[in-house]
């Protein structure tokens, strides 16, 4: 192989690198707003979950009358 060879295949290694650094930096992004979507969703379980606890707290139990 001559040098003028070895330069074209160097080239196109940087050019299949660059094209999987940019899907790659594509994909991170798309994690990143499911990530945040998750953790939105989590957030509004949560807090109901501590309304729940709280409501259940506050109202007596019933009970069946005694015959």
């Amino acid at each position: 192989m001559s040098w003028a060879s070895d330069a074209i295949a160097a080239l196109r290694k940087i050019l299949v690198l660059e094209e999987r650094m940019v899907t790659l930096s594509d994909d991170l992004k798309e994690i990143a707003k499911l990530t945040k979507d998750l953790d939105r969703r989590l957030i509004k379980l949560e807090t109901k979950w501590e309304v729940y606890e709280k409501l259940s707290q506050k109202v007596p139990k019933r009970q069946l009358p005694e015959s």
